[in-house]
């Protein structure tokens, strides 16, 4: 969320925006990426991404977008995600408003044509995110405290320079448990390990600290692990994945780095989970080294990699600690009741 509190009343019409429509859905990126253009890092996706992504389908969510429109000027953006396989009580919210018309309203507007969308399809909890530096404030902070939303968890968001990570790459190793070995691939998962990765990912939520957030598991049978890598194969990217294998065969662990075909000097850490079974091994850290010389094997050009975790998940921020992240952000994960 990036709007601020409201002073004037804003004449901007509000309208719900077809991501089909290249020369609209560009405006609503430009709304995005300049309202976070103060930001550390890479925090809005380049638009090469952004203009197959947005309109493909997706049968794990619907999206709608939404447009502040003043004259012939995009002015704010706003999405609302609506998730349709689990989870399907949340409705997540993102609001962005032009620099030079903040202040007038526009914010509230979009988020309360987010509230009606969500209500109007069942949802009971509307989900956001606020973005501070480091032991600072911005004004969406309290743009989410003024509407009804509470900080349900708190995360660091933090960036791993690569060319500090090959220099210190030799001084990282960690040994491999008996019995365990590492496996990778590029996007699609091997199939002899493609059910046990899906019980490994379905419990997820109920694995990683996720402070108050109103998150249940899910369930990632074979079918619908496949779909999603095709998906993400069609939208060109390509998530670069290492699986600890466990003595029985099974799936103990897995961590990925995902990165764009549109740019391939940033990457994005997605999931990194170690069953509660196979824990107290060091797994965590083999995998996370093993995922990031996996990114740089498959990308060289790579400069940076970015993570976020929980502030109280000390294990994973210890880990990211000895890798050398540093912290850029706090995300606030924002919650309210509909």
């Amino acid at each position: 969320m990036s709007a601020g509190t409201a002073t004037v009343i804003d004449v901007a019409d509000i309208e719900q925006i077809n991501p089909r429509n290249e020369a609209a859905l560009r405006a609503w990126w430009e709304v995005g990426r300049d309202a976070t253009a103060h930001r550390p890092g890479n925090p809005w996706p380049a638009w090469e991404q952004s203009r197959v992504a947005l309109p493909a389908d997706n049968p794990e969510r619907a999206v709608t977008l939404l447009g502040a429109i003043d004259g012939r000027e995009m002015v704010g953006a706003a999405m609302v995600l609506l998730p349709t396989r689990d989870n399907d009580h949340l409705a997540g919210s993102a609001v962005h408003v032009r620099e030079d018309r903040r202040r007038e309203g526009l914010g509230s507007r979009l988020l309360a044509e987010i509230e009606v969308l969500a209500r109007g399809h069942g949802r009971t909890t509307l989900t956001g995110e606020a973005y501070l530096p480091p032991g600072g404030t911005v004004p969406a902070e309290a743009f989410a405290r003024a509407h009804g939303f509470t900080v349900a968890s708190r995360e660091s968001i933090k960036e791993l320079d690569l060319a500090d990570y090959r220099a210190r790459r030799d001084d990282l190793g960690v040994d491999l448990p008996p019995g365990y070995r590492l496996v990778t691939f590029d996007t699609t998962c091997p199939e002899e390990h493609l059910a046990s990765f899906g019980v490994l990912l379905g419990r997820l939520f109920a694995e990683i600290p996720t402070g108050e957030l109103d998150l249940r598991d899910s369930e990632w049978t074979p079918e619908r692990l496949r779909a999603a890598e095709q998906r993400q194969l069609a939208i060109g990217r390509h998530v670069l994945t290492v699986l600890a294998i466990a003595p029985d065969g099974s799936v103990a662990g897995s961590s990925d780095v995902r990165v764009n075909d549109t740019d391939t000097t940033h990457g994005q850490v997605g999931v990194t989970i170690v069953a509660p079974a196979h824990r107290g091994h060091r797994l965590g850290l083999a995998l996370k080294l093993a995922s990031h010389d996996l990114a740089l094997a498959t990308h060289p050009g790579l400069r940076a990699v970015d993570t976020s975790n929980a502030e109280v998940n000390t294990h994973m921020n210890a880990v990211n600690d000895v890798l050398g992240y540093r912290t850029l952000e706090t995300l606030l994960e924002l919650q309210k009741p509909l």
